[in-house]
């Protein structure tokens, strides 16, 4: 089973056009959901999900999550 590719983003609900950090990013533990924390394969983070779009496809492109710094 193919995992689902991501654009994750750095803003605020509702901005999939946010900045992007990364593209082609997939999830090493399954589909990610809002509330999730994770760190990019760069080492930034950790990221909280805030906000997320997922389409029918599974490329980056088309799947955006919206993600915040999570902690101080």
């Amino acid at each position: 089973m193919d995992r689902v590719m991501w654009s994750v983003r750095e803003g605020k609900v509702g901005e999939f056009d946010a900045p992007e950090l990364m593209g082609d990013f997939r999830s090493s533990g399954g589909e990610p959901r809002l509330g999730d924390v994770f760190v990019l394969p760069d080492g930034s983070g950790p990221w909280c999900v805030i906000d997320r779009m997922r389409a029918d496809r599974n490329d980056a492109v088309a799947n955006v999550l919206v993600v915040e710094l999570f902690g101080d």
